[in-house]
């Protein structure tokens, strides 16, 4: 169950001048409050395994990065090609970018902002000065002014608008990253699955040529007096059923191959040698590794946590409007009649003080109410993430196991029927057996033939789509020796 503070207490105490003056001090020196509830990090208690996983393991092939997973080398090819120039993977890339310029622009708010302005009048020209000073009459003078303004951050509001920029931000990265380990399972599926089609497809060619000499035998024992034209029709029937088999695997197959150019931001065209079905290896035992490591990987998982840190931050950003806002403001400019020589010079400074919205105060309480109920749902927001993360990884291993099953029972039936159909047609030349015993046991090969391509795609896609779950090709050790290293380097610096 997630822990956290679910909003701020308020506090009646009044601010007096001296405790004033301290908060403008700690603001200066950068160690000012920032009120509000600080961020911390979600709890949830992770099962100690995986259902289906009776003997979970510390390690998990999701740790092993895609190209050691797939090892076939034309698919190493196509998700090398799907990781540089897929678009979905592009636009998130530059979500990022916009993420983080929002991030550095949130915390330039922090510093001093120096400015510097001119003007020229015409009669009853005025030099505009930002802020609350009146505009300066240039009456028909050349002016020039510059100046500086900051805002002690004393409440903590710009840190804490800081804050949501940075959460926001990482949690912009980490949608990219879901997008890059959702861009490499779908590739992959969709490679496993032309496989698949590919051996559909011989089988389906086969039995057309089966089906054939089968119409041809009956065809000859029709013209001999022993068959009769029931026997022909049939024939022909089961044979146009193979040929319209074909055709359609034709079309899934284009479909396929356009939908995986699509992804490799690729016109629509064939997909040049693939490893036939039998070629690739298939799923070993896989260790899923510890639930408490999904709530680390998965991208899904950490985007939300970000997301809730920063409707978190936002509390703390909501509750300072109903504080005072300082703005420390100096100015200096000159006017005269040219350029040459001033004839006049303006300067000013001030402090914006506190003037409390007594009317407008109620859009201030809203958005403060806003921005709790904001965090409550993104408390629930990750919650069921992480209870979805630990469904998809529970039906990844169950769907593996059912198949691997189903597999070996479909394998099993092929191999009986083809034995069949080698007898029935024996036993059909020899008089013994009926025409429907061939034309029946070819039609229940060629479903089961192609039942057991599918069988044997969709193992190797359910394998695909456990790594995909787990979040694979994000080593955990990695990230956290990379934190480790800017951390250090944050310190020298």
């Amino acid at each position: 169950m997630t822990r956290l503070r679910s909003g701020p207490r308020s506090s009646s105490r009044s601010i007096t001048p001296r405790a004033l003056a301290a908060a403008i001090l700690l603001a200066v020196s950068g160690v000012g409050c920032a009120i509000g509830p600080n961020n911390k990090a979600p709890e949830v208690e992770a099962p100690e395994n995986y259902r289906g996983d009776d003997k979970p393991s510390e390690q998990s092939f999701a740790d092993l990065p895609w190209w050691e997973v797939y090892r076939d080398p034309t698919l190493f090819l196509l998700l090398k090609s799907a990781t540089e120039k897929n678009y979905d993977l592009r636009i998130a890339l530059e979500r990022v970018q916009i993420a983080r310029q929002s991030h550095r622009a949130a915390a330039w708010a922090l510093a001093p902002t120096i400015w510097a302005n001119g003007g020229i009048g015409d009669g009853v020209g005025s030099l505009t000065i930002p802020g609350p000073y009146p505009p300066q009459d240039l009456d028909g003078r050349f002016g020039i002014g510059a100046g500086v303004s900051w805002e002690p951050d004393v409440w903590g509001r710009l840190r804490r608008l800081s804050q949501v920029a940075k959460h926001r931000f990482e949690a912009a990265d980490e949608d990219r990253r879901g997008v890059y380990i959702t861009l490499v399972g779908d590739v992959a599926d969709l490679y496993f699955s032309l496989s698949a089609i590919d051996q559909q497809l011989q089988y389906a060619t086969q039995a057309v040529t089966t089906r054939r000499d089968t119409l041809a035998l009956f065809e000859q024992r029709a013209s001999g007096g022993v068959g009769n034209d029931l026997e022909v029709a049939r024939a022909q029937a089961s044979l146009q059923q193979a040929v319209s088999a074909v055709v359609e695997l034709d079309l899934t197959r284009i479909t396929n191959e356009n939908a995986l150019n699509y992804l490799l931001a690729r016109r629509p065209g064939p997909i040049e040698n693939r490893t036939p079905l039998g070629g690739l290896t298939q799923p070993p035992q896989i260790p899923a590794g510890l639930p408490s490591t999904l709530l680390k990987r998965r991208p899904d998982i950490r985007a939300s946590e970000q997301q809730l840190l920063a409707a978190n931050a936002r509390i703390g950003a909501e509750m300072a409007d109903f504080f005072p806002k300082f703005e420390l403001t100096a100015f200096l400019g000159v006017a005269s009649p040219d350029l040459q020589e001033a004839r006049m010079l303006y300067a000013g400074a001030g402090l914006f003080s506190w003037t409390m919205p007594f009317l407008g105060g109620e859009r201030e309480r809203a958005e403060y109410e806003a921005a709790k109920s904001a965090f409550k749902a993104a408390v629930a927001e990750y919650e069921r993430t992480v209870l979805n993360a630990f469904r998809e990884v529970a039906d990844a291993l169950a769907f593996i196991e059912t198949l691997r099953q189903q597999r070996e029972a479909v394998q099993a039936v092929v191999t009986a029927l083809e034995t069949a159909e080698r007898l029935a047609v024996e036993r059909y030349r020899g008089g013994v057996a009926d025409y429907l015993d061939v034309l029946t046991v070819q039609e229940q090969l060629l479903i089961s033939q192609l039942r057991l391509s599918s069988l044997t795609g969709q193992q190797l896609s359910a394998v695909s789509r456990l790594y995909r779950n787990l979040g694979g090709g994000w080593p955990i050790e990695d990230e956290e020796e990379e934190d480790e290293k800017k951390r250090k380097k944050k310190k020298k610096g």
